[in-house]
């Protein structure tokens, strides 16, 4: 909940909620047709909606699960490139897919790798 106010997180944790309430109902939604319907970004769309799968709906639980992973994983290799390795394998057995051009950041993070 970096640089926003509680009123504000609060109010993003109803919204996120209810984009992934409606994600996880409509199988043909795409991300693309949801981040239209909320005036997002697909790329925006799937950063809430996989904190929110990390979360169980929570995406700023999600968000401090990814952070607590990347961080312990780190402690543990002390080398970025394998903390990213075993960090995406965490992310599969969430079934978090990562997208592949996401080399410069930690994923669901927001830390710079390089």
């Amino acid at each position: 909940m970096r640089g926003i106010s509680k009123q504000k997180a609060d109010e993003n944790a109803v919204r996120y909620r209810s984009i992934y309430d409606k994600w996880l109902s409509e199988d043909e939604l795409t991300l693309e047709q949801l981040g239209e319907e909320y005036d997002v970004t697909k790329q925006r769309m799937w950063q809430i909606i996989t904190r929110c799968k990390l979360g169980n709906g929570d995406y700023y639980y999600g968000v401090k699960l990814a952070r607590d992973k990347w961080s312990e994983l780190y402690t543990t290799y002390k080398d970025k490139e394998q903390t990213r390795l075993a960090f995406n394998e965490w992310l599969e057995d969430n079934k978090i897919r990562v997208i592949g051009n996401n080399k410069k950041v930690a994923p669901h993070t927001g830390w710079d790798m390089f």
